[in-house]
């Protein structure tokens, strides 16, 4: 896992994925960062709510239909990607799981792409004035992804993590991603923009989502990781 050495930042993160030529996303996220804590916010489907806590090293998901929450730390997230990597024993399996695919560089449009499988990743980029808004949301999108996996959701992460690592090494965040799944049937398309708003202080209603999940995480019953529903 790469060091993110961070910084004192607020700022806001907004996600939309589109399937296909759908204008309509089928998945939106509002994630929030302030001093070392991220909260990740559905938008459409708003069941569950994360918060990662880089100075306490962990990350809470929480569950609201059932109003429980699952605490994990970031070395767990760790030790369970490197034992995700070990089970792939054959070069064939590495192949497919992307551990050793390579970033390739898009000049003309400024851009970046990496495949492996069946999978393939071309994202343009964008680079935040500061720094350490590049840090941190280079560090969360590392820790969400590991957790992906954990949870046993999306695709493989290895390869989308290299990307995250080069984005990262340039100090730079995604600004359009898509992702093509090719398929003996056909191709499928997710399209994903993020748009990034630097702030000297959250909105009214982004302040009430933070309280909001504080409070889940001081009542909700703490079960382990593997008995928290999935989706």
């Amino acid at each position: 896992m790469p060091i993110f050495d961070l910084g004192a930042e607020t700022f806001r993160v907004t996600t939309k994925v589109y399937s296909g030529k759908n204008t309509e996303a089928a998945s939106e996220h509002v994630i929030l960062f302030q001093e070392g804590l991220t909260y990740d916010f559905p938008q459409i489907s708003t069941r569950f709510v994360t918060i990662f806590d880089s100075g306490k090293k962990r990350v809470t998901i929480m569950d609201r239909e059932t109003q429980v929450q699952a605490t994990v730390s970031e070395e767990d997230l760790i030790k369970v990607t490197a034992q995700a990597r070990a089970a792939a024993s054959t070069a064939e399996q590495k192949k497919q799981l992307g551990i050793y695919a390579m970033v390739e560089e898009r000049h003309r449009v400024d851009g970046y792409q990496i495949r492996f499988g069946n999978l393939e990743y071309h994202l343009t980029s964008q680079k935040p004035s500061s720094e350490a808004v590049a840090k941190e949301f280079a560090k969360f999108f590392d820790l969400a992804a590991r957790l992906n996996l954990v949870r046993r959701l999306g695709p493989p992460p290895f390869g989308r993590m290299t990307l995250n690592q080069h984005l990262a090494s340039k100090q730079e965040i995604p600004r359009e991603t898509l992702l093509i799944l090719n398929r003996d049937t056909g191709a499928q398309e997710y399209r994903s923009t993020l748009e990034l708003e630097v702030l000297e202080n959250f909105s009214k209603l982004d302040r009430e989502k933070i309280q909001e999940a504080v409070g889940m995480r001081a009542i909700y019953r703490q079960v382990d990781l593997k008995s928290f529903p999935s989706l």
